[in-house]
């Protein structure tokens, strides 16, 4: 009888066990789904749900600047990196005179810069790019008004903070242009710090962008 006793006790314990371990499974189960998830499904949603006429619509609203793009590309690796891939990139001004174009930029961030308000630049490469740096007759930078006249309310957020960080720019052609003279500088790759990167955000003093 104390056998028995013994026994079923033992039973009871083997099933409480093994019912906390399944339960542990699921909940375990359930997270390795949703982070699985979370670095596959959404960033194809994501993607697939990108409108690149939404988007140049509202840069333009947001900036007075005519904006064209290939493609746009989010990834989410493991670690929770996550890779926004633009292809095709290039601003105009709205006289339709080119100011900058880049065959691909690959920003490395963090998933705020998808749902929220912050941009981490964990590290930024720019490749095959061209830039036109125009002076106008009265002195001015022609893109003098862009930092004051960035207006991110149009992308539906009132403030964003952008955290600096290394940006790399690989086979650039720079194009210096006055009213009386031009010049071009190749670029094959050049490599800017963080504090770089801060020292020269903060200087352009963007409307309602905070630069850390």
């Amino acid at each position: 009888m104390a056998n028995y006793r013994n026994n079923r006790q033992h039973s009871k314990n083997s099933g409480s066990e093994n019912g906390q371990k399944s339960l542990v499974l699921i909940i375990i189960s359930l997270i390795l789904f949703a982070y699985a998830g979370f670095i596959s499904i959404v960033p194809y949603i994501v993607t697939n749900s990108f409108s690149t006429a939404r988007f140049e619509k509202k840069f333009y609203d947001a900036t007075s600047l005519i904006t064209e793009l290939g493609s746009v590309q989010y990834t989410i690796k493991p670690n929770f990196d996550t890779i926004i891939t633009v292809r095709g990139f290039e601003l105009k001004y709205i006289d339709d005179q080119p100011l900058f174009n880049a065959g691909t930029i690959e920003l490395t961030t963090t998933p705020a810069a998808i749902f929220g308000n912050t941009f981490k630049i964990k590290n930024l490469v720019i490749e095959n790019t061209n830039y036109e740096d125009q002076i106008l007759p009265d002195g001015v930078n022609k893109l003098a008004f862009f930092p004051g006249a960035f207006d991110t309310r149009k992308f539906g957020k009132r403030n964003i903070t952008i955290v600096s960080g290394p940006v790399k720019i690989r086979n650039a052609k720079i194009k210096y242009i006055t009213p009386n003279t031009y010049k071009e500088e190749s670029i094959r790759e050049k490599n800017y710090s963080k504090s770089e990167v801060k020292e020269f955000l903060s200087s352009l003093y963007f409307s309602h962008v905070k630069i850390k």
